[in-house]
């Protein structure tokens, strides 16, 4: 997990204990994982993120309160931003889909009919290049749309298998470019200020920047959010 006791995860254990008592954390995530690398355990870890969560959840389909989870980020970030973004994004996204499909339905077979999944859509990381101006504003800019067809599609997957969905593109405001907010950076789009605060970039006005990971601000925003919603 990114930012370790500072990710999502551990504000919403945070949370719930307050109600579960000796409720416990189990982190099985590995850090740059893709849809096909949690199947298959190609990102270098000893067997699968996949298989040791089937695993875990068989000898403990008893006791388990929820489950979370967000893949696909990293699957479509490879693609970048350039001219051969979308044919790269369709090929991309066809497949992540077919993977979280298979994910989904092994973790509700070994968790059982009644516990909770709630899996997660993205922010945008490229928001921070809006401060750049010029050609990287316009990628920024032309990144939203992409946003939504990915978010769009893992909302959908996540609802055909019946699981909720913490809608994190709506949290982060990412596709607001209408409304300004005065920042640290002057005068921006609310989408720009979020994704500034929210994310682990060092956002500064004439220059790009990338930031793919929540800081801990924008972990307790995902956090607040985790209940999810049916898709």
């Amino acid at each position: 997990m990114w930012n370790g006791n500072a990710s999502y995860p551990n504000y919403i254990a945070a949370h719930l204990r307050s109600s579960i008592k000796g409720l416990e954390l189990v982190n099985l995530s590995v850090s740059g994982e893709t849809s096909g690398s949690m199947l298959s355990g190609s990102s270098g870890a000893s067997g699968s993120q996949q298989q040791r969560a089937v695993s875990f959840l068989q000898a403990h389909w008893s006791s388990v309160v929820l489950i979370t989870i967000d893949i696909g980020g990293n699957d479509v970030l490879a693609c970048g931003s350039g001219a051969n973004t979308g044919s790269c994004l369709q090929q991309v996204e066809t497949t992540m889909a077919s993977n979280l499909t298979t994910i989904l339905s092994q973790l509700r077979d070994a968790a059982g009919p009644s516990v909770p999944i709630v899996g997660m859509t993205y922010y945008d990381p490229y928001l921070g290049d809006w401060l750049a101006g010029g050609s990287a504003r316009s990628t920024a800019t032309g990144s939203v749309p992409y946003l939504v067809t990915l978010n769009n599609l893992l909302a959908k997957t996540y609802g055909t298998a019946g699981d909720r969905v913490a809608d994190v593109q709506d949290a982060f405001q990412s596709t607001d470019l209408s409304t300004y907010v005065s920042s640290p950076w002057g005068q921006v789009p609310v989408a720009v200020e979020r994704a500034c605060t929210l994310l682990d970039m060092s956002c500064r006005v004439g220059q790009q920047t990338l930031g793919s990971d929540p800081t801990p601000p924008g972990a307790k925003v995902i956090a607040r959010h985790s209940k999810g919603r049916s898709a």
